[in-house]
């Protein structure tokens, strides 16, 4: 009969949980339990050969994703990860966090707001526009529009968290770095973008060709943009490579 033996491990790190428990089970077979020693290691034994899901479960930890499998032969170093609970510490620090950045949106609207009410740049707008398209005027517009999308995206996520009971004090640091150096990222994004021109086809086979230097454009896109801190980053990166030569 085949057995399984794996480790339980903090979400996202290499730390061990001990003492958790894991239960497998089986259609029309007895429910299994082991518990992890001071390593994060579990086993079972012996298992009739079928299908099985294991979960592992910890006091102070969310239920683990479930895994699903054919047992067939013996299954050795699977690894189970375990998200810590948040507690009423962290809870506290999120709804700061939370309203701060809230706060913070709102004082950005109001002060973009007044900027383009009070503030006329020469040649920084044209005819009526409202926003500033003109010199470098414009690259102030994308980085707080760039800022309002990732508070947006922060406003989301954190609210999530909350909800989840999944925000945690040390992710604060990253949210922090998020907001700091997105809307950076995002001013050179926009700017490698606008050098290309889009083309989209259409359902009904038309196609529509986007300018991505049209000022209206790049704002749209800098917005987009700072609500999705990670696959921007992972563009920026990829343009770093290609340009520097390091893409193989």
């Amino acid at each position: 009969m085949p057995n399984i033996s794996g480790t339980i491990y903090r979400y996202g790190s290499d730390e061990r949980v001990q003492y958790a428990t894991v239960k497998a089970w089986s259609k029309d077979k007895p429910v299994q339990h082991a518990n992890s020693d001071d390593d994060g290691d579990f086993s079972f034994s012996r298992l009739n050969p079928g299908k099985w899901t294991l979960v592992a479960m910890e006091e102070n930890s969310l239920p683990s994703q479930r895994i699903e499998f054919d047992l067939m032969e013996d299954i050795t170093n699977l690894r189970i990860d375990l998200q810590h609970l948040a507690g009423s510490d962290d809870e506290n620090a999120g709804r700061s966090f939370f309203t701060g950045v809230l706060i913070s949106l709102g004082v950005l609207v109001v002060g973009y707001i007044l900027l383009h009410l009070f503030v006329h740049p020469t040649g920084a707008t044209s005819g009526d526009s409202f926003i500033w398209t003109g010199g470098p005027w414009r690259f102030l517009e994308i980085f707080m529009w760039s800022l309002a999308g990732i508070l947006v995206h922060k406003i989301i996520t954190a609210g999530w968290y909350l909800r989840t009971q999944r925000f945690y004090r040390e992710g604060m640091l990253m949210h922090i770095a998020h907001i700091a150096t997105t809307p950076l990222l995002v001013l050179v994004a926009v700017v490698i973008l606008s050098l290309a021109t889009l083309t989209l086809t259409l359902a009904n086979d038309n196609q529509v060709s986007l300018d991505l230097s049209d000022p209206n454009i790049m704002i749209a896109i800098a917005f987009l943009l700072g609500t999705s801190p990670w696959p921007l980053w992972r563009f920026i990166e990829d343009t770093a490579k290609r340009v520097t030569g390091q893409e193989k």
